[in-house]
């Protein structure tokens, strides 16, 4: 069993069968999220089930078991082995000899044979239930005064003979209804029996309800995410697809994401379906773009002639003719933005992997957050390490506050070599940004066609949840 503690300020440490590793986070949120990390990499890395148990000041203990897939369950008791040995050692005691026979009686103390007088004459079996009750809360004591009595707020007694009652004021005469399970085997016991046996959500429900809070924070102004890497083919749209999706399904208000790959994006392949896109070419950022130049986007009536729609999410395509696309600049950017921050409170930009053309300097001047795809490859893993690099130290330190307050998602593309250290891959990129988010490997996702949450594996859905509420956090 790993051993994990932390404190409410997000410190604390977890005991690993390869040495002791320090946590340190700036709330107890990330440092959760940092043991995750650490607790799916080591499952992965050594191809085997984990049990671990954290232990927070708030919430207690919590039994985790992480498999090597990434999928992890919150066991509502620890593992079997631990009973089956305590048994086991008790087993003895039962059947000990005399020598060993005060022992056991000293640790378990006889249970009375029969109730003590007192709690067997409280109320006797042939007077009702109530009698005894209504003499303990109205019948003065005998040496109260014969004329005392409860008073009524005006004044007057209600009667001799009582003593006076204080209720609690504002007290609710309604009991507080018990929060209802709505997932997992609790809900489903909850369902089978009509509500009649409720055990409330688990604990993994709530953190899921608590990272849906999280999710639809209300923000005031316009917020631009901003997804990028040095390097292409690294799952970076499928990340803004899945975060994108997830952002639009649990926040109350409208988000867009935008492609400005100058190299034929595919975000619209994997929002809409790649047959899709091709029987119906939707209209892309140039049509846009040649739209804004000639004043003909008054409304959103007349900007969504040149959006899509995936579930709740909007987007604008992406420019397929790489002599087109490479075009744009950042004035065309910043007009593109302008126009969508009228409509649009929370919008994603899908970039491509280089810095240097055109439309990235505006990019990047309008961004308020950062978000680097990348993969557990060492290419993939240097590449995102260069990319934090270049964002703290290009234009004399213009975007270092976007790189310490970036986010790094690792996703899992099934085909990395065990010899790649991933918690060094961790740990250097910690050092370089805010937070670091793996996202395990999904079938859907790896195929490289469209997008769906609903065809997500659970632990997919969940990451990408965890992704998105580590976001608004920030923003």
């Amino acid at each position: 069993m790993i051993a994990i503690e932390l404190d409410t300020e997000g410190n604390g440490h977890i005991q690993l069968p390869t040495g002791t590793r320090r946590i340190t986070a700036d709330s107890l949120s990330e440092a959760r999220s940092q043991v995750i990390t650490i607790l799916t990499n080591h499952a992965q890395t050594n191809g085997r089930i984990l049990n671990a148990s954290v232990t927070t000041a708030t919430e207690g203990t919590v039994i985790l078991e992480v498999q090597p897939n990434g999928t992890i369950n919150e066991l509502d008791a620890p593992p079997q082995e631990e009973p089956i040995m305590h048994r086991a050692e008790e087993a003895p005691a039962t059947h000990s000899n005399v020598d060993t026979a005060p022992q056991t009686v000293a640790a378990t103390p006889p249970r009375p044979s029969a109730p003590p007088p007192q709690a067997a004459s409280v109320m006797p079996s042939h007077e009702p239930a109530e009698e005894p009750l209504q003499e303990t809360v109205f019948q003065a004591p005998a040496a109260h005064s014969p004329s005392s009595g409860l008073i009524l707020g005006d004044g007057s007694p209600v009667g001799t003979g009582a003593r006076a009652v204080e209720a609690p004021i504002g007290r609710s005469f309604v009991k507080e209804a018990k929060d209802v399970p709505a997932e997992g085997f609790r809900g489903v016991v909850y369902k089978a029996t009509g509500g009649l046996l409720n055990t409330g959500p688990s604990r993994r429900e709530i953190h899921r309800r608590e990272l849906h809070g999280r999710v639809a924070k209300p923000i005031s102004g316009t917020r631009n995410i901003v997804y990028m890497c040095l390097k292409g083919g690294i799952s970076k749209t499928s990340t803004t697809s899945g975060v994108g999706l997830t952002l639009a399904e649990y926040r109350p208000d409208s988000v867009l994401a935008i492609d400005t790959n100058p190299d034929a994006g595919d975000l619209a392949d994997r929002l809409l379906g790649h047959d899709q896109v091709e029987s119906t070419s939707p209209r892309t950022i140039t049509d846009l773009v040649s739209a804004l130049d000639a004043n003909q986007i008054d409304n959103l009536t007349d900007l969504n002639r040149y959006t899509q729609t995936s579930g709740r999410l909007h987007f604008i395509a992406g420019e397929q003719d790489p002599d087109v696309s490479e075009s744009l600049t950042a004035d065309q950017y910043h007009a593109v933005r302008d126009t969508v921050d009228r409509f649009y409170p929370i919008t994603l930009t899908d970039c491509g992997t280089g810095v240097t053309h055109p439309a990235m300097k505006g990019i990047l001047e309008r961004a308020d957050q950062i978000v680097v795809a990348s993969g557990w490859a060492v290419t993939g893993a240097k590449r995102a390490q260069r990319t934090l690099t270049w964002l703290h130290e290009a234009h004399d330190g213009a975007y270092k506050s976007l790189a310490e307050n970036a986010i790094v998602v690792l996703t899992d593309t099934g085909a990395t070599s065990k010899d790649v250290d991933r918690d060094a891959i961790i740990e250097t990129l910690q050092h370089l940004c805010r937070d670091v988010h793996i996202v395990p490997f999904d079938a859907e996702i790896g195929k490289g066609d469209l997008i769906s949450l609903d065809e997500l594996r659970p632990a997919t859905r969940q990451a990408f949840l965890e992704i998105g509420a580590s976001i608004v956090d920030a923003l």
